[in-house]
């Protein structure tokens, strides 16, 4: 017994002496760990990620022929459909460019699409983070913006060598001003995301709302980017409002509850929108990073 006592004593000896080492080291070498402990278990993560994808793969081979034949001309319809579409936005696309230069309009920023598949996800009460399986080796760069289609999901918060971590639209620490539907003043709202229960369902947080901004009886308004401060392209879907709008305690706003456009924790490929052009902001961060190498 007083063995096992000993033992217990020692173990929180060392993690007490293991604790105060980790605080008092210098932030780069904090840093250094971190980086390496990523990249050690990032080779587990392509791991795991590929299983699931070869277990999707043989479960499609599974399929009878007249499966795959059936599937294969809904597909033929879909791309054919889309190709019209396509060369539709194609004429927008000419005609806009043409606009902007009569109205010697500044262009808006140009993204470079990076698909990336998901690795892993993190729906903890306090982080609700995805890791995906692009990283610092496939251009990407912090701060970027990940959509799915017109959807935000969320903004890389850290790259590494061959993976990268994305805050999602419920993390606390996601930031975004935002337009709200049926508001034709466009007035700017603040989205921030929430810290929530790990087994309930993810939200995020609209401050700001004018106090005479009333949505329309029956519908959940739509919330979409602003394209200020140069992260999120403009319009953008973040979510939609909640019918629940409240008065803050100050009484000069009001503010209400996100629901994110899609099940965050249930997509499996994104997309990172990389500026071709990186901003002031994302070069100082750069090279703070290199800094500390």
């Amino acid at each position: 017994m007083d063995k096992n006592r000993q033992g217990a004593k020692a173990s929180y000896v060392a993690f007490f002496v293991f604790v105060a080492i980790w605080i008092m080291s210098p932030s780069f070498v904090r840093m250094g760990t971190r980086e390496a402990f990523v990249e050690f278990q990032a080779p587990a993560l392509h791991l795991v990620a590929k299983g699931r994808d070869l277990a999707r793969f043989w479960e499609l081979k599974s399929k009878s022929a007249e499966e795959l034949a059936a599937a294969s001309r809904d597909l033929a319809r879909i791309n054919a459909a889309l190709e019209l579409k396509v060369r539709t936005l194609e004429d927008i696309r000419q005609e806009n460019i043409r606009l902007r230069e009569l109205a010697r309009y500044a262009a808006p920023r140009e993204f470079l699409t990076i698909v990336a598949r998901v690795a892993s996800r993190d729906s903890t009460s306090w982080w609700h983070r995805i890791v995906l399986r692009k990283g610092r080796s496939d251009g990407v760069r912090p701060g970027c913006p990940v959509v799915f289609s017109d959807r935000v999901i969320g903004k890389v918060s850290l790259v590494h060598l061959n993976t990268c971590e994305v805050d999602l639209v419920t993390s606390p620490n996601f930031r975004c001003t935002a337009y709200l539907e049926g508001d034709e003043q466009g007035r700017i709202v603040l989205v921030s995301g929430l810290p929530a229960n790990s087994l309930g369902t993810a939200r995020a947080k609209i401050a700001v709302i004018p106090m005479d901004y009333l949505p329309s009886a029956g519908q959940s308004p739509k919330v979409v980017t602003t394209g200020m401060g140069g992260v999120f392209p403009a319009g953008l879907i973040i979510g939609t409002l909640d019918a629940n709008i409240r008065t803050t305690q100050e009484g000069n706003f009001k503010e209400g509850t996100l629901q994110p456009s899609r099940n965050l924790f249930s997509l499996q490929e994104v997309s990172v929108l990389v500026p071709i052009h990186p901003a002031a902001g994302e070069i100082l961060l750069e090279k703070r990073y290199e800094d500390f190498q």
